[in-house]
């Protein structure tokens, strides 16, 4: 994950699964700024939104390759390149190695065109798989993993089972039969979302 810390921000908020209760996250952003150009400020700021939302910052596994290593990283280029050769593999998206750039530039926050991006693939995934996030009859679970241009032995910060909570691990029970198993999933979730977002050792 690309951000570990979140700063507060009253223009925006989402709701996420952590814990096993639902929290508010908030987002925030700032827009980042092109070179003066004899506008006005106020002109060089809507410059400047329009020209950062006019860039691709997350990309379907079906949208690249192997060739793409710089823009997506290791593992978002394999899984991508993997995809395309046609392997089983589970579907998802790569958030860039730009938006990881971009989330510094912003002062380690992430701004609101890429977290509209973010969501926007969030139900593009719902859409492929036919699961929802939260749902009761037929829930979303994914994993979110660490990536980088180059490989980074060590650097394996992953969050398993994301889009469980109290309510969702009971569905999950009855639909495996195997109660121990979904909380032990549960259990997995939570602890690594403690280490990895909240830096609760």
């Amino acid at each position: 994950m690309f951000c570990r810390k979140v700063k507060k921000y009253p223009s925006y908020r989402k709701k996420i699964l952590t814990l096993g209760k639902e929290y508010d996250k908030i987002i925030g952003g700032k827009l980042v700024g092109l070179p003066k150009n004899g506008y006005s400020k106020t002109k060089n700021i809507k410059m400047r939104g329009r020209k950062q939302m006019s860039k691709k910052y997350v990309y379907l596994f079906t949208e690249g390759d192997a060739s793409m290593r710089e823009l997506l990283g290791g593992k978002g280029a394999n899984l991508a390149e993997m995809t395309k050769i046609g392997l089983p593999v589970p579907q998802g998206f790569t958030i860039s190695t730009e938006a990881c750039t971009q989330y510094y530039e912003d002062g380690r926050q992430i701004n609101d065109e890429i977290m509209a991006e973010i969501m926007e693939y969030i139900e593009k995934m719902e859409a492929i798989t036919g699961k929802k996030f939260g749902d009761k009859e037929n829930p979303l679970l994914v994993s979110v993993r660490s990536g980088a241009r180059a490989s980074m032995p060590g650097m394996m910060d992953t969050i398993l089972n994301l889009g469980l909570n109290e309510d969702v691990v009971n569905v999950l029970a009855t639909k495996s039969g195997n109660p121990r198993w979904a909380w032990d999933c549960y259990r997995r979730f939570i602890q690594m979302y403690s280490d990895v977002v909240m830096e609760v050792g």
